[in-house]
């Protein structure tokens, strides 16, 4: 397997062209943060539009935050404000079941709730508003081709740093189930 850690951003304060590292901390509120990357999603990533926030799915979870990008991919976002659990992945894997059914009209209605909840109306289509995002005549004709789940947090427990290196991996032989049913013999 190969190395991939996650991505670990530091900043720096530089006073006098002498550069001192600023302490992290962790965030009080996982809300705190979900706002925080809601009024700016482009702190996580500038290439995201953020197109849903406490998305439902049909299983009753929500999903955090809910962003696409220029190719038409969209990225679930799961946000903790502190060590993560590993149970946090298998949470991640069932948005992502549900995720990939959803098709471009599913996506533009999530869209347009996400507007008309968080901007009082429906200020522009999905379409309207990935244009100008992105800069480009028009959206991908094939959305959500793929799909990325992304874990914010202040740090990662070593078992879901190992779970989420092995998916980030090719895996050639999906993982599948088999059912094992014992018969009562007369």
């Amino acid at each position: 397997m190969a190395d991939r850690m996650p991505l670990e951003l530091k900043i720096w304060n530089i006073n006098d062209d002498t550069p001192k590292e600023v302490d992290p901390i962790s965030m009080d509120y996982e809300s705190r943060l979900e706002t925080i990357l809601f009024k700016d999603i482009s702190i996580a990533s500038p290439n995201w539009m953020l197109i849903g926030r406490q998305v439902q799915t049909s299983f009753g979870g929500y999903i955090d935050l809910l962003a696409i990008d220029r190719d038409g991919k969209l990225i679930v976002i799961e946000l903790k404000k502190n060590l993560t659990p590993r149970e946090v992945v298998a949470q991640l894997l069932d948005y992502a079941s549900w995720v990939q059914e959803l098709r471009a009209d599913d996506i533009s209605g999530i869209f347009d709730k996400f507007q008309d909840r968080y901007n009082g109306h429906r200020a522009e289509s999905l379409d309207a508003a990935f244009c100008a995002k992105f800069n480009v005549p028009q959206m991908p004709q094939d959305l959500n081709d793929e799909h990325e789940l992304v874990i914010v947090a202040a740090e990662l427990d070593n078992s879901t740093e190992r779970i989420v290196g092995y998916l980030a991996e090719p895996v050639s032989d999906p993982v599948n189930a088999v059912f094992f049913v014992g018969v009562q013999r007369r």
